[in-house]
């Protein structure tokens, strides 16, 4: 099977860039499945059912969140309505659905989603329980709902919990793909006893801007040591993913390739 994750989703530059790319990368790729994570698309922090709708109308069969859905509690009591969005498992004080398991092909697929205690901020670290251990009851959740395939959203900032996070889980589920940081890393990867791993697909958003955020507002903060409020940029949009090929008998992954669509017509502009 091939399957297609999405990087997080921000802002409105996101979202219609996913409208536009997606249907055709599920076709010329012969995607069986997509994941999609959606937790930035409502203006950079949380998602509505606006982006809900939209990301689903264009090929996501599952959508993930993150941190959030903590700063943005208004929504969340709307999102436990919402069929095939997750939110992460160890967050301890809201509910929602935190995996899923979907048939497709006549194969089930679980999606368990996670997010991380180092470096999150105080606010998350006090109300998420520990990723490592909260992770196995999931497993375990959705191997008895007869998962064949297993992929963790793992939303984390720290590098090296994500990477602990694979190999803690290699051999237990088919894919850990972290998220959060907004840029791609490039070391994805087939772990020693079978796990796709890669510790942050990046974004899908727009490119002119400093992981999402307008850069006049970042570079306010950065270099005037100001308060700046948050405001998501809305220019051109890029697209970063992952596609994971399995084998259909063993279930285990064969490939691991990264994608970015990012364009440079701004400097073809300057040429004319």
């Amino acid at each position: 099977m091939n399957f297609l994750i999405i990087g997080d989703v921000v802002g409105k530059s996101g979202v219609e860039k996913l409208q536009k790319e997606l249907p055709n990368l599920i076709k010329k790729n012969n995607i069986d499945f997509c994941i999609v994570n959606g937790e930035n698309s409502a203006n950079g922090k949380g998602l509505r059912k606006q982006e809900y709708d939209k990301i689903k109308a264009c090929g996501a069969d599952v959508i993930t969140m993150g941190n959030h859905v903590y700063y943005r509690k208004e929504m969340a009591s709307e999102y436990i309505n919402f069929k095939d969005l997750l939110i992460p498992a160890n967050i301890t004080n809201l509910n929602g659905n935190n995996n899923v398991v979907k048939e497709k092909n006549d194969k089930k697929i679980g999606i368990i989603n996670l997010i991380g205690k180092a470096e999150m901020g105080d606010i998350l670290e006090k109300n998420t329980s520990d990723p490592f251990k909260c992770i196995l009851s999931q497993i375990e959740e959705v191997k008895k709902a007869g998962a064949d395939y297993i992929f963790i959203d793992f939303h984390a900032e720290a590098t090296a919990e994500k990477i602990a996070m694979g190999y803690f889980l290699d051999g237990k589920v088919t894919c850990v793909f972290g998220t959060h940081t907004h840029v791609a890393t490039a070391d994805e990867t087939i772990l020693s006893n079978g796990t796709a791993y890669i510790t942050d697909i990046g974004m899908t958003g727009p490119k002119d801007s400093v992981i999402g955020l307008k850069k006049e507002v970042a570079l306010k903060r950065f270099v005037e040591g100001a308060y700046a409020k948050y405001e998501c940029s809305q220019n051109e949009a890029f697209l970063n993913g992952l596609i994971v090929t399995t084998d259909d008998l063993t279930h285990m992954p064969v490939s691991i390739d990264r994608i970015n669509t990012v364009s440079y017509t701004h400097l073809r502009a300057h040429e004319t």
